[in-house]
C-alpha cells in the first residue's frame, strides 16, 4: 500500500510538473484568432456532387456565411424520429429555389447587409416528413437560436405544385426567419394581447376558418402569439391576392364547431345546390369524434338557414369580433415593426415573391387560368426558348459547374 501511494505521489508531481511546463511554453507562443482549424479546403472536382456544393459555396457560404447542409447530419437531426437523407436532385431543386425566392428576394428588398447580419448560419434539409405520433401533427421546419433552420420534406419538392412548395418550404421559411427576427427586435408587447384567451394549446384538431373567424391565419397561429406573430408575416408573403382575399372574407364570418354522433346526422341535411358554409363541413377527430364546422347563421327546426323576408341568410356575430379586423390589425402591427426595426416593406417584399412565383402581363397585372388561378412561372415557358422553363434556367446555376469538372 505504501509502494502504491508513493507511486502515486511521484506521479502526480510529474504530471504538474509537465502542465507547468505547458503554461510556460504556451505564454511566449502567439495565440490566433481561433483554436479551430479555419483552413479552406478545395472542393473535389472528383465527386458527383461537386456542381451543387461550389454553388452552395458560391451563393451561400461566401456571401452569407450560412452553410446549406443537404447530407443529413445525426449530430444536428432529431434522433427520436425515422428521418431519411434528402435525395440529390431534389437537394439541388430546393437550393435553387431558396436562393431565387427567399435570399434574393430579401437581398433586392433589404439589401445584401441585412442577410450577412442576420441569415441563419445553417439550413439543415431533411429528406422525410417529421411526424409526431403522439400529438398527431408534423413538425414543418423549426428555428434553433437564431442560427439554425431545419427544413423537412425535401425529397417531395413538387416545382409544378406552387401550393405545396409554399405551405411546406417558403411558408416555413419565412415562417422561422421571422422568430429569428423576433429574437433580435422583439414583436410589440400589445400584439400579445389581441388574442388573449383564445389561444389553443389542441390548435392541431382546429379548423382552418373556425380559427379565421376567431382571427389567426392558421391554425397553428392560434396555438400562442410567438407563433401567431411570425404567422401572419409568413401566410402574407406567400399567399397570392385571391387566396389571402379568400382567407380574410372567411374571417369575416363567426364560424361554429357543433359535436354530431354519427354520419347521418350531417348527411341528411345536404341536398343539391345546399351552401355548404352553413350546412357545414364534417371531420373526423383523432379520437374518431365527428365534428362539423359552420357559419353562425339563423336557423330553422330542420337545421337550415332560416331566410329572412328578402330571402336572404341571416349571418350572426356571436362573439362581437371580425376576424377580418383583427387579422389586418396584426399585419398592421407586422408591417410596421418591419419598416420601423429593419427598413423592409412588407408589402414589396410579398410583391417581388409574388413576381417570382407567378406569370404576369406587361402591366405587371397577373396571368389567370381558365379557372381564375395565378399561374405557375416556374414551370411556363420561357418567351425566349418556349422549349425552356425558368426552373431549368435556375438550375443552370448549379449545372454550370459541370464544366469546371
Amino acid at each position: 500500500m505504501i509502494m502504491k501511494k508513493n507511486r502515486l505521489s511521484i506521479f502526480i508531481i510529474a504530471l504538474m510538473a509537465l502542465f507547468a511546463a505547458g503554461f510556460v511554453s504556451c505564454s511566449s507562443d502567439h495565440l490566433g484568432d481561433t483554436i479551430f482549424d479555419t483552413t479552406e479546403y478545395p472542393l473535389d472536382k472528383t465527386s458527383a456532387s461537386y456542381p451543387l456544393d461550389a454553388f452552395l459555396q458560391d451563393n451561400f457560404l461566401k456571401p452569407y456565411n450560412m452553410r446549406f447542409i443537404y447530407r443529413m447530419e445525426d449530430i444536428g437531426s432529431d434522433l427520436q424520429k425515422n428521418l431519411v437523407p434528402a435525395s440529390y436532385e431534389k437537394s439541388v431543386e430546393l437550393a435553387v429555389l431558396s436562393k431565387y425566392l427567399w435570399y434574393d428576394v430579401y437581398k433586392e428588398i433589404a439589401g445584401e447587409e441585412f442577410l450577412k447580419a442576420n441569415s441563419p448560419r445553417i439550413i439543415h434539409v431533411i429528406g422525410s416528413p417529421s411526424y409526431n405520433p403522439t400529438q398527431g401533427t408534423e413538425t414543418l421546419g423549426t428555428a434553433e437560436g437564431g442560427l439554425k433552420i431545419t427544413l423537412y420534406k425535401a425529397n417531395m419538392i413538387n416545382v409544378n405544385d406552387l401550393d405545396f412548395i409554399n405551405e411546406y418550404f417558403f411558408k416555413t421559411m419565412h415562417h422561422e426567419f421571422g422568430h429569428i427576427l423576433d429574437q433580435t427586435h422583439e414583436r410589440p408587447n400589445s400584439f400579445n394581447v389581441i388574442s388573449t384567451g383564445q389561444y389553443n394549446a389542441d390548435w392541431a384538431n382546429a379548423n382552418d376558418s373556425l380559427v379565421a373567424g376567431q382571427g389567426f391565419v392558421s391554425p397553428y397561429a392560434s396555438y400562442m402569439a410567438r407563433e401567431d406573430w411570425v404567422e401572419v408575416m409568413a401566410n402574407y408573403i406567400v399567399k397570392d391576392g385571391r387566396t389571402w382575399e379568400n382567407l380574410l372574407n372567411s374571417a369575416s364570418y363567426d364560424w361554429e364547431e357543433i359535436d354530431i354522433d354519427d354520419t347521418d346526422e350531417y348527411t341528411k341535411l345536404l341536398k343539391p345546390g345546399c351552401n355548404m358554409d352553413t350546412i357545414g363541413y364534417i371531420r373526423q377527430m383523432d379520437n374518431g369524434d365527428w365534428k362539423v364546422d359552420r357559419k353562425c347563421v339563423a336557423r330553422n327546426a330542420d337545421g337550415y338557414a332560416a331566410l329572412d323576408e328578402d330571402g336572404n341568410i341571416q349571418y350572426l356575430d356571436i362573439d362581437g369580433k371580425n376576424g377580418r379586423d383583427i387579422i389586418e390589425q396584426k399585419l398592421q402591427m407586422v408591417r410596421e415593426w418591419l419598416m420601423n426595426n429593419w427598413n423592409i416593406s412588407i408589402d414589396e417584399l410579398r410583391a417581388e415573391v409574388q413576381r417570382r412565383q407567378y406569370r404576369t402581363n406587361p402591366d405587371g397585372t397577373f396571368i389567370l387560368d381558365s379557372y381564375g388561378r395565378y399561374t405557375n412561372r416556374l414551370t411556363a415557358p420561357s418567351e425566349e426558348d418556349p422549349s425552356r422553363t425558368l426552373m431549368d434556367t435556375l438550375l443552370d446555376w448549379v449545372n454550370k459547374y459541370k464544366e469546371l469538372q
